[in-house]
Order: structure tokens, then sequence, then C-alpha cells
């Protein structure tokens, strides 16, 4: 049994992050996603901190479990060929500058006119339409505008997380987005395009905790606070850093007697009185902190009941006894790339389990193959691939033309 998406067809015509780490995760969860490359190929191929083989671990990690067809989409042919596909698939995914997809003639009207259950979706950096809409924009753009760079200075200077943030979280809400259309379709019998862009997405995740302050209208009264004033940061220890979080008066209380400190339940009595000394807090306990390791006041905490954890590292997680029973992280061979590392669907399905079926594929290694399950004779897909219109690479795909 496939997973919980098998059956479902998916024409990924997105690159980088947003569109294609959307269309990883279902994948992962089963769909046949069809990632559509032009001849130069995604342009993450190129971008990443680590290669091997030619294969860059960002890509790798965000497209596993993906077939590529390569396509030239500055050819007319293409457009035909694509809406063709259409009729057969059941998600289209596109993350172009507003207006390209439309100048391909692939938008959503053409689409819809050959398959009126398709879901369609658009990914953009602030939406269609709007004084930013042809803005080009990557996340670091979106943490600075949704506010998010300045949450996470906390002293007044801006600080990016050093994570795409903004692109994963939008791929998040994407998800979530099309298996709602999905849902929709079936039970509705209507297809729909769906427009998504990463400033909103940003702020959906990052608002609801942090706009404390301006949550109450007006918002005079409360502007002035922030949530630097209200997040624990890493406690710093003997030999190491961990967490501990007293969440309510109860575990508060039993986190002061556990620190040899019971005046500071009087002290601190309340949440609202906590939130606003958080500074003086923690300076106090980085005094006699370090007195001790993180495994002994590990235990400490622990015995008192008190929500605590070590601060990891990559190679702490990976050795982590319960994220080894977890499965969290999974390996798997590539062909060219060789042994790949990667984190598992998080979810534990019972009855359709979700599995690494194929590795990030090679630019082009799945086009003719793709062209002849849609039906495609020999001769039109000989057509195409003589014409430059298709290109069909080898195992583990061809050389991308950077």
């Amino acid at each position: 049994m496939g997973g919980p998406l098998s059956g479902v067809r998916v024409l990924d015509l997105s690159s980088v992050i947003t569109g294609p780490f959307c269309t990883m995760m279902m994948a992962d969860l089963g769909a046949d996603v069809i990632k559509i490359e032009a001849p130069v190929g995604d342009i993450l191929r190129h971008l990443s901190m680590t290669f091997k083989a030619g294969f860059g671990s960002w890509f790798v990690n965000f497209n596993r479990n993906k077939r590529s067809l390569v396509l030239d989409l500055k050819q007319p042919a293409t457009r035909d060929t694509i809406l063709e596909m259409v009729k057969q698939s059941d998600v289209f995914v596109q993350n172009l500058r507003p207006g390209v997809i439309g100048r391909l003639g692939l938008d959503y009207p053409a689409v819809r006119a050959q398959n009126p259950k398709i879901v369609y979706l658009s990914i953009s950096g602030f939406g269609p339409e709007g004084p930013y809409a042809h803005k080009p924009v990557y996340d670091p753009v979106i943490q600075g505008m949704s506010g998010l760079a300045f949450v996470q200075g906390g002293d007044g200077k801006p600080t990016f997380l050093r994570t795409a943030i903004a692109d994963k979280m939008t791929s998040m809400n994407a998800i979530y987005h099309v298996l709602a259309a999905l849902v929709a379709a079936e039970r509705q019998g209507i297809g729909q395009e769906i427009k998504l862009s990463m400033i909103d997405s940003l702020l959906y995740f990052l608002a609801p905790d942090t706009m404390f302050g301006y949550t109450f209208v007006p918002d005079d009264e409360y502007r002035h606070l922030s949530i630097s004033n209200a997040l624990l940061q890493p406690m710093r220890t003997k030999d190491g850093y961990i967490v501990a979080c007293a969440a309510t008066d109860d575990q508060w209380q039993r986190m002061c007697r556990a620190m040899g400190k019971p005046e500071w339940m009087t002290i601190y009595a309340t949440p609202a009185v906590r939130a606003v000394s958080l500074p003086d807090i923690l300076a106090a306990i980085d005094e006699f902190l370090p007195q001790k390791t993180s495994q002994e006041w590990l235990a400490i905490f622990e015995a008192a009941d008190v929500p605590c954890g070590p601060v990891y590292t990559f190679d702490d997680a990976l050795r982590d006894p319960q994220l080894l029973l977890n499965q969290t992280f999974v390996e798997y061979e590539h062909p060219v790339a060789g042994r790949i590392r990667g984190v598992n669907v998080p979810g534990k399905f019972s009855e359709t389990s979700p599995q690494i079926r194929h590795h990030a594929p090679g630019l082009g290694e799945h086009t003719r193959e793709i062209l002849q399950e849609f039906g495609l004779s020999q001769s039109q897909i000989s057509t195409l691939l003589d014409t430059g219109v298709a290109i069909q690479g080898p195992q583990g795909g061809v050389k991308a033309k950077v």
C-alpha cells in the first residue's frame, strides 16, 4: 500500500524552496510529483553549502521522491505538451514571478480549460497584484519585512534566522492549502486556484504570539512591550547549555526550589512579573548554573518535573536515543551522490506509511518515461527530443547549463 496521497499526480513547475518543499512533502506522502525543469535546471541545483558528485545538499533535501522532466519552456510545443499532461493531473504548482506564467500560456484559466477540477497553486513573494507584486524576492527580504528580524534580534538590532524560515513556512502553508483544495475537489467537484504569498505566510506563523502588543485595539497601552522580554534563552552550564521552562506558577515554584532559590517564588510570583523581570532572572541564573554540568542540572529539573532539555548540535541530535527510536533521521542511497542522510516524514501513519521511494532526480532523468506514461507515441517523443523541446538525461541526469 502506498502513502496517503498515492494516486495524486502533481505537475511541479516551481523552483528553489517554496514550491519544491511543498511538493516534496506531497511526494513523501505518496503523490507522484513530476518536476518540470527548464534545460538549465532548478536554480537550487547550483546553490548549496556542500556538493557530492555534482548534487548539492539543498537540492537533495528538497526534491526527493520526485521525477524530473526537462522541457524548454521557451518553445511553443512545450505549452501544448504540458496542457495535455494537465488533463491527467490533480495539482499544478508554480512560483514564477507574477506575469511570467501567463506569458508562457500556462496561467490558471488556460490550465483550468483543460481540467476544471485541477488544484492550481501560485506562490509569490508579495501576491500577484499590488505595488510589490513584481519585485524579486528571497527569504531574507521577507524575514526583514515581516518583522521577524526585529523579533529575533530582541535588543533593537535586527537578526536573521540562519534558516530559510520564510520559504519553508510558505511551503508548510502551501501543502495544507493544496490538501484542503483536493478535499473540495473530491467532495464538491470543484477545482480552484490558490494564491499564496510568502509575506502573508510568514506573518500568519509569526504574529499570533509576537504581536501581543498590537492585538487589542487601540494598542497604545501595550505597543511598547516586546517579545524580547517574554522568551527564554539557552542557559549556560559547566559544560554546555540547557533550557528549562516554567510556564505555570506550580512549575515556577518547583523550579525555584530545585535551583535553591525559594525566595524567588515570592519576588517573581506571577507570570506577568516574571515576563517583565526575565532579563534579571536570566542574569542571576547565569551566575550559579555554571557550577554544575548539563547532566546534573537536567537530572535536578527532571526530578522536580520541570520541562527541560539539552541544547543540541546536529552531532548530539543524531545520537539522541529518543530521536533514534523515533527514526527521525533516515538514510538511503543515491546512485550518483552515494549515501544520503535526511529527516524522515514526522507523522507515523498506521496504514498508509510514507516512504522514500526515489532519490532527488538528476536533470531530465525521467523525461522519456514520463512522456510515455502520458500516452505520447514513440514518434511524438522522438520529435520532442530531436527538436530540443524535451531533454532526456541518464540516471543521475544531464549536466545542467549554467
